[in-house]
């Protein structure tokens, strides 16, 4: 049984739009890999200053995605997340109804 899930991806700010477009589509099709399915998806806050250094950096881009995925696949898709290392932070969380 597939339930609902919001994740919060904190992308590295001095990245380029391409770069960031390209983190962006890492995390949509992770999703998708897993027979995910995406309800919706967008920045949250973009080029954010961070109360405290992540990696060194100072400034983030929030991306918010809400999905449907079973819960067994979660944490293989935390697992793909804290490879990349453009992603500073994420936080996957299951939503109640």
């Amino acid at each position: 049984m597939l339930k609902i899930y919001e994740g919060m991806f904190l992308i590295r700010g001095e990245l380029s739009d391409e770069k960031r477009d390209s983190v962006i589509n890492s995390i949509c099709e992770g999703i998708e890999k897993v027979k995910g399915e995406i309800i919706s998806k967008g920045f949250w806050e973009e080029r954010r200053r961070l109360a405290y250094p992540i990696k060194k950096e100072r400034e983030a881009s929030y991306y918010l995605v809400n999905f449907k995925i079973s819960p067994d696949l979660i944490s293989k898709l935390r697992q793909g997340y804290r490879l990349n290392e453009n992603i500073l932070r994420s936080l996957i969380l299951r939503q109640e109804k």
